[in-house]
């Protein structure tokens, strides 16, 4: 499950890149978009969590799920302010995209060390 969790979350990365690629050239981003991205996200971290649950790991597991729960947190906070109509700063999406990519290395850290 946490190879699983570790492809969710390389899309979602990906489909974020995205995101912030139809942004800076000032194409429209709806909700929908931003939602299916936080939504998977949910996914991944849900899929990481039954994982670690299922006692494969060892800490740096535990530590993976409580940075991508921090990171979905973050991001949920982002997508709120985006929901207002207020323009999200750049350098907040930025910031949420290279703590996402510092996740994804300690998922993969992980997975390295265990298996």
């Amino acid at each position: 499950m946490q190879f699983l969790a570790l492809i969710v979350f390389i899309m979602v990365a990906f489909f974020g890149v995205y995101l912030v690629k139809r942004r800076k050239s000032n194409k429209n981003v709806n909700r929908f978009m931003i939602g299916a991205h936080g939504m998977a996200g949910g996914v991944g971290l849900l899929l990481l969590f039954m994982g670690q649950l299922r006692g494969y790991w060892s800490d740096w597991g535990w530590i993976s799920v409580g940075l991508f729960a921090t990171l979905l947190i973050f991001g949920f906070m982002v997508f709120g302010k985006w929901f207002k109509e207020r323009k999200t700063p750049f350098l907040l999406i930025v910031f949420h995209g290279c703590f996402a990519c510092i996740c994804i290395g300690v998922l993969t850290y992980s997975l390295v060390m265990v298996n």
